[in-house]
């Protein structure tokens, strides 16, 4: 019995200190970047604490944060002061940052902080575009669709939906799939018709409840085997590789 009480306490303090050993030799957890932490603040309405790390990180040069800085005066400070995010994204855009060149090229498309430029504003877009931000293929798409600062031109727009679809971009597959349901391809072309479909169903599948509105409409008019057909193309349908 004092044997067994005996291997009891000796296989218990075995179990402990294995357990010690793990809690020593597992790695501790990574810590959080300043940058990670600026964002962290500015999503839980804590400005100025953001903006204190942002300030930090972009005068020593962090083009990430200099985005993040510039985005941050033209969102929320007071009119006088949201030149100075132009400042901020302009040497964000210059360092290479996607999401400065398609933020810029926005705001100079709207015309409220400056004045618009139109050129300004595709060139910039074309730019975040060629580095790949889906964003900016979605931007360059309406722009074509609705005629902004070019012709109107549905081909091109198509395109550029396009390219972000195949990536898997649920704003884009809607785009995509609501152009092809509204031409009138679809109702002479079956394949035409399945591609919609299968274009709405995948952003649907995403969460956009436009494109799920505009399936349920869409599918009022197609046959059977154009939806059976669509539903083939959905579950076979695999993203591309992101574009460089």
């Amino acid at each position: 019995m004092y044997r067994r009480a005996v291997y009891s306490i000796l296989g218990l303090w075995l179990l402990v200190a294995a357990g010690m050993a793990a809690a020593q030799t597992a790695p501790p957890p990574a810590r959080k970047t300043e940058l990670q932490q600026g964002i962290e603040h500015i999503e839980a309405g804590r400005l100025d604490a953001g903006r204190i790390i942002f300030e930090k990180l972009s005068n020593a040069g962090d083009p990430v944060a200099q985005f993040y800085l510039g985005d941050l005066y033209v969102r929320y400070a007071v009119k006088s002061d949201k030149p100075k995010g132009l400042v901020w994204l302009d040497m964000s855009a210059k360092g290479g940052v996607p999401n400065a060149m398609n933020r810029l090229a926005a705001i100079y498309s709207e015309g409220v902080i400056v004045t618009r430029d139109e050129n300004r504003a595709q060139d910039l877009f074309m730019q975040a575009a060629s580095l790949g931000l889906l964003e900016a293929y979605n931007n360059l798409g309406r722009r074509s669709m609705l005629g902004i600062g070019r012709p109107v031109d549905p081909n091109d727009a198509m395109e550029w939906f396009r390219l972000a679809a195949e990536q898997g971009d649920a704003e884009a597959q809607q785009n995509l799939g609501a152009i092809i349901a509204a031409s009138p391809e679809v109702s002479t072309n079956s394949k035409a018709a399945a591609e919609a479909y299968m274009w709405l169903t995948l952003s649907g599948k995403q969460g956009d409840a436009e494109a799920q509105a505009l399936r349920a409409q869409f599918m009022k008019g197609m046959k059977p085997a154009e939806i059976a057909e669509g539903d083939r193309m959905v579950a076979a349908w695999k993203p591309v590789a992101k574009k460089k």
